[in-house]
């Protein structure tokens, strides 16, 4: 389109020419003045139009209309947040995490064998891999978690805790529903990567605390003080076993406060465990044994299967265990204990049996006296000679990863650690070595062999010293010595056999010398 402006110049160009010739002006005088009249028409309509310009000109632009799109623009998200813990942790804005975790722990040592016990390839020098467990942890949006490990250890697959989690938001409270501890002592529910010595308190052991199916819910306080757990399993972990009445109901209280300037720690905790009637909880887990329990522990050692302590099998419903845990840890110096009483609900003489409660032999089974009562327990104190605190977990009442001040990777020399223990476990109760062999079709009941019920049970004490050495956060080398002092028990009058001694009366002494070397993530 021809502008005003230039329309306008056009004209009066026109016009120019028309005056500057004398011959045109005379003869089309009155087209002159037309266009002189057109001329000034055209520069009140510039005027207009410029002024118009102007205005336009000084006003703000109009936004841009948007161009239609057949698809939304997807919403921008932040990229997940990537850490290394021993391992990569992916973290999501929406809730996600995941982290792979895993563990070796390869054991090698000595076990003396006892005075004239016969030669037994399960004594002397033995190396063995204790653990090798892959698995994962994580959240997930909603206030969830989950773990799951497996371990492939010695060519047979097991499982360690396999649940999942649920915390609500802003309230003090987890349920956990899966395989796990049954809310067991401070030792046996803290993982076995951050235990002092390489294996937990003998009455663990003896007392067949472990993993279940289960169920719990916590509650902790707002400052982690105080924890308190319930719970209910039943009376086997992830395998085959389609028992259906054995079960297990469990509690545990904590209260850690900050004082004296460490962390203190006081622990208590109860279980009630239903045996199964195809089997029992002491595994003997045989369709046609009925209900036997057995309890027994190894010497401070998992480089050797004899059990110097062992009550043998008897027949029992349930048993109840009652324990009591305490540590102080302080900045270097560190100590823990705890005890544990069981308590069996044995079958008594004359008792009969019918449907799943059914005994093999002749539905025979060594019924107890009365209800035997064992007792285990630990003292230890520790120190790091290098200025770390022991790992502590508040929130959950358990032993925690020992952060490592000065690891080698950064110059430093890592983190060193020295140990002493008491361990006592004392299987030896009257009530076996008074038991008799009892029909459970008749009632009818005979005495048990002198000597079987002589070596029923027997206690042991040991005496460990151990040395850690953390290069790094994720490393640990290790190395224990123990004295194992025995009384009594099933070997008693084999290591002696010409003492004049009772059989449950006659003491001797075994050394362990034990090293590992510990990988986890």
């Amino acid at each position: 389109m021809i502008s005003a402006r230039k329309i306008l110049m056009g004209s009066v160009a026109t016009a120019a020419m028309l005056v500057a010739n004398p011959a045109l002006a005379q003869s089309n005088d009155a087209e002159i003045e037309a266009l002189r009249a057109e001329v000034a028409a055209l520069k009140e309509q510039l005027a207009y139009l410029s002024a118009k310009v102007e205005k336009a000109a000084a006003a703000p632009a109009p936004a841009p209309t948007p161009v239609a799109t057949a698809e939304k623009k997807a919403d921008v998200k932040p990229a997940p947040e990537i850490s290394f813990k021993g391992a990569p942790e992916i973290k999501t804005a929406d809730g996600w995490s995941f982290k792979p975790r895993g563990r070796l722990h390869y054991d090698a040592g000595y076990v003396s064998i006892p005075g004239d016990y016969a030669a037994s390839r399960n004594l002397g020098f033995n190396s063995r891999v204790r653990r090798v467990r892959l698995g994962a942890e994580g959240t997930m949006p909603g206030g969830f978690g989950y773990k799951v490990e497996a371990d492939f250890a010695n060519s047979s697959t097991n499982f360690g805790d396999v649940f999942l989690s649920y915390s609500p938001a802003n309230a003090p409270i987890v349920v956990r529903i899966g395989n796990f501890e049954t809310l067991n002592g401070l030792e046996q529910v803290s993982s076995s990567n951050n235990n002092s010595f390489l294996e937990r308190a003998a009455f663990n052991d003896a007392f067949l605390n472990s993993r279940r199916l289960g169920a719990a819910v916590a509650w902790h306080s707002q400052n982690d003080d105080v924890r308190a757990e319930i719970a209910m399993f039943t009376a086997h972990s992830i395998d085959s076993s389609f028992d259906n009445d054995g079960w297990i109901g469990a509690a545990r209280l904590v209260y850690a406060p900050k004082a004296l300037g460490g962390q203190l720690h006081f622990g208590l905790g109860y279980q009630h465990r239903e045996f199964a009637s195809n089997g029992g909880v002491a595994g003997v887990n045989n369709p046609s044994t009925g209900q036997l329990a057995r309890y027994r522990a190894r010497p401070n050692t998992q480089l050797t299967d004899v059990r110097f302590v062992d009550t043998g099998s008897f027949a029992a419903k349930s048993d109840r265990i009652i324990g009591v845990e305490a540590a102080a840890i302080f900045k270097g110096l560190y100590l823990a204990g705890e005890a544990q009483w069981l308590k069996a609900d044995a079958y008594q003489a004359g008792d009969l049996a019918s449907g799943l409660d059914v005994f093999s032999g002749g539905n025979s089974a060594i019924v107890a006296a009365t209800n035997p009562e064992f007792f285990g327990a630990y003292g230890e104190i520790g120190y790091f000679l290098t200025g770390e605190t022991r790992g502590y977990k508040r929130g959950d009442g358990t032993w925690n990863r020992t952060k490592v001040l000065n690891p080698i990777n950064k110059g430093g020399s890592g983190a060193f650690q020295l140990m002493a223990r008491i361990d006592h476990v004392d299987l030896d109760d009257a009530a076996l070595k008074n038991g008799l062999t009892n029909n459970f079709t008749t009632g009818a009941t005979s005495l048990a062999a002198l000597n079987s019920r002589l070596g029923r049970g027997g206690s042991q004490t040991g005496y460990l010293l151990g040395f850690n050495w953390y290069p790094i956060d994720y490393i640990r080398f290790m190395l224990n010595y123990g004295r194992i002092d025995v009384e009594g028990g099933p070997i008693a009058a084999l290591v002696d056999p010409t003492s004049t001694v009772a059989i449950d009366q006659r003491g001797y002494g075994v050394d362990l010398f034990q090293a590992r070397m510990q990988i986890e993530f």
